[in-house]
């Protein structure tokens, strides 16, 4: 689903996604993510860095939220020089740590989530309470977008 503007010669485009609660669902918003962004060319080059960065944070929303039957929303905003990704969920929230994470294991199976987002993205900020948590990402473009 999308609303604002779109690509052509307005101001920006916002397209949202919500997912249940499962892994399973997961496939199906890097599809929509991919449909999204493919239609801007300058997006290209960071189109698979936005798509695995956002399917780690929703990953995470469904994987440590196992009591929560709620929704995890995705939205995507494409401006002239960035896209935003704003991941949120209605689970119990957690204390986000102070520093990204640093390199994991190798050999470990699983912890790679978050450190994979601060490294494909140019900002993270996550944001938790006892309500849920939102994790937004940007990532600039170079040169500007022209949208």
């Amino acid at each position: 689903m999308s609303d604002g503007k779109a690509r052509n010669g307005r101001s920006r485009k916002v397209s949202r996604y919500t997912l249940e609660p499962s892994t399973s669902a997961l496939t199906t918003l890097r599809e929509f993510l991919r449909a999204t962004l493919k239609s801007y060319p300058d997006i290209e080059p960071y189109i698979q860095d936005i798509v695995s960065a956002t399917h780690e944070a929703a990953k995470n929303a469904v994987v440590h939220n196992p009591d929560s039957s709620g929704p995890v929303d995705v939205r995507c905003e494409v401006r002239r020089d960035s896209v935003v990704v704003e991941v949120s969920d209605r689970g119990k929230g957690f204390k986000p740590p102070d520093k990204p994470a640093l390199l994991p294991d190798p050999e470990a199976l699983a912890g790679r989530g978050t450190f994979l987002m601060h490294a494909l993205m140019d900002d993270v900020e996550t944001k938790s309470d006892r309500r849920g948590t939102r994790v937004r990402m940007v990532k600039r473009l170079e040169p500007a977008l022209q949208v």
